[in-house]
């Protein structure tokens, strides 16, 4: 697996919007440490899965290039360090983004309760952006109330899509939503 650090000497350029590409975008992970957000970009870029924990320092950028309808799309997603200690870094991660993914683990209900203190950060930044909440980690036992996903729902006007990185669920389908509601938004742009 080939990651890049945003403090290794990361190539640039990938960021470049290339003549065959039609689309550029950005998307951010965010999360309490230990949600899953590695795992659920793993699952996608790279169709695999790590069962053991490794923090993330800083944040990760992942390239997937995908085809929507003829359309060529260049997604850069950044993995971002969910720890406390990481909380200066990430409004610098955030600048222009064109959509984040919330992730909870629905086996630790305090990963759900700071919802709206992230939030709250990322769009002081961004504006407000595409979201989607990630109830990761279904095929375990949640301990995750129905009113605390209906108030994350009611206060952010978003979905919950369930999703189990090591069982493959919903993760293709999770980005697919994302990157057809952004490419449908962006019509008409080269880039966002």
């Amino acid at each position: 697996m080939t990651t890049a650090s945003y403090t290794d000497a990361f190539e640039w350029s990938v960021l470049i919007l290339p003549e065959n590409v039609d689309y550029l975008f950005k998307f951010v992970f965010l999360g309490e440490g230990a949600v899953g957000k590695t795992s659920l970009v793993g699952r996608y870029v790279y169709d695999s899965f790590e069962g053991d924990y490794l923090a993330t320092i800083g944040t990760d950028i992942h390239i997937k290039m995908v085809n929507v309808s003829d359309t060529v799309v260049k997604l850069v997603i950044w993995d971002i360090a969910g720890q406390d200690n990481f909380a200066q870094l990430r409004r610098a991660y955030y600048m222009n983004a064109s959509a984040a993914f919330f992730v909870f683990d629905t086996t630790r209900p305090e990963t759900i309760e700071r919802v709206d203190e992230w939030l709250n950060a990322l769009f002081t930044v961004t504006g407000k952006i595409p979201l989607v909440l990630l109830e990761n980690k279904v095929d375990l036992t949640s301990a995750i109330t129905e009113k605390a996903r209906e108030s994350a729902i009611k206060n952010h006007d978003v979905q919950i899509i369930p999703t189990s990185a090591k069982e493959d669920m919903n993760v293709e389908e999770a980005f697919q939503k994302m990157t057809q509601t952004i490419l449908e938004k962006s019509r008409g742009k080269k880039t966002v």
